[in-house]
């Protein structure tokens, strides 16, 4: 990015596209003149284009579309392709596949799947830059408790009627005020509802500008958006509005870990606000302040046994943490968890237990991985 926050942020969203690190580096050069070329342009050939018309916009982002469909096919015998056994790879590793088995942003109807990740990388740049930057540089600093304070009355008193110490429902008939969901630490708890209404608005953009413009960032969701807390992991000065010492977005991939260490019973909140088997709605703000008080639980209780207990101490320092854990620690923790428990429950060998096993990534070649850095 060469010092662009711009570019920086665009290459962070991005990326969450495919979510496939061999595919991205491989476009990475085409994507970055398309981006320039947009960029120079003002946007305007994107902003002019009609709602049904899916196609690219510029030259590289055709190139761009050329490259996604050689991967997508590569490794398949042509012959299979051309009777129409098969289309193409959608998942891989390495030179195969577009898409992260564990992830894949959603299907663009009407597209093959390279037409529908090339659209995405070629609007989403819009999107990041018009939308996403200025709100996160308009948005309160996640240290500034009376400004953030000052947003909760102006902008969410309907939300929030007497602040951080409104109720919110964790349960069947319970309910517990937000500041003691994060230990009836103020502090904390507004840095966490801030963060937890900006997700939001990412998302559901309240002002009628970023919804128009919102239609550029079509597939980017709950997922997408949480990968800028994990990108800005222990940085709150890039953008002071983030900050996972007290925050970071929650996504499915985190349950079965959660539910392995028991955290809903632990701290007797459910994500739903109601029965432990009722719909999650990830995109809430209200979710994920329950799922925030999941993180805080386990990374106050992690911390306290690290002071208290020395060789656990040392065990968390030679897994590569950083002590006190941020709460991205936890919830990447919580996401490792879960590809561990399908391990145990899968068999070895089948589709689910080798996607686990890649996305725990120890068993990849090191002449493999040696590649992205290169």
């Amino acid at each position: 990015a060469k010092g662009d926050p711009i570019l920086e942020l665009i290459l962070v969203g991005t990326y969450q596209a495919p979510d496939h690190p061999f595919c991205y580096r491989e476009i990475l050069p085409t994507l970055l003149r398309g981006v320039q070329f947009h960029r120079q342009d003002r946007y305007r050939r994107l902003l002019s284009t009609q709602a049904d018309d899916k196609s690219a916009r510029s030259k590289p982002f055709e190139e761009l579309q050329k490259q996604l469909e050689d991967r997508y096919v590569r490794g398949i015998d042509p012959e299979l392709i051309r009777s129409g056994v098969r289309k193409g790879n959608v998942y891989g590793y390495g030179e195969v596949g577009i898409y992260s088995a564990e992830h894949q942003t959603s299907v663009m109807p009407g597209l093959t799947h390279p037409e529908g990740l090339r659209w995405k990388l070629e609007h989403w740049p819009l999107w990041l830059e018009k939308v996403i930057y200025p709100l996160l540089c308009s948005w309160p600093a996640s240290t500034d408790s009376e400004a953030i304070r000052t947003m909760l009355e102006t902008r969410f008193s309907k939300e929030l009627p007497e602040g951080i110490n409104t109720k919110l429902p964790v349960g069947p008939g319970r309910s517990r005020k937000i500041v003691d969901l994060f230990g009836g630490d103020v502090d904390y708890a507004l840095s966490a509802v801030s963060q937890a209404f900006l997700f939001s608005e990412m998302l559901r953009p309240s002002l009628r500008e970023h919804r128009t413009l919102r239609q550029h960032g079509l597939g980017a969701g709950c997922f997408t958006v949480r990968g800028f807390w994990m990108a800005y992991h222990r940085n709150n000065k890039t953008f002071p509005c983030l900050d996972t010492a007290t925050f970071c977005p929650g996504f499915v991939g985190a349950l079965k870990g959660a539910a392995a260490v028991k955290v809903a019973q632990f701290t007797g909140v459910n994500l739903s606000g109601k029965g432990a088997d009722a719909s999650i709605s990830w995109n809430s703000w209200k979710t994920q302040l329950r799922f925030g008080c999941w993180l805080t639980a386990l990374q106050r209780h992690t911390n306290e046994a690290a002071k208290e207990d020395p060789s656990f101490r040392q065990a968390v320092k030679a897994a590569g943490l950083m002590l006190p854990l941020h709460c991205s620690d936890v919830e990447a923790d919580l996401c490792f968890m879960s590809r561990l428990v399908t391990m145990f429950r899968e068999p070895e060998g089948s589709a689910m237990w080798q996607s686990a096993s890649r996305g725990i990534g120890s068993n990849l070649p090191q002449k493999l991985v040696s590649e992205l850095f290169k």
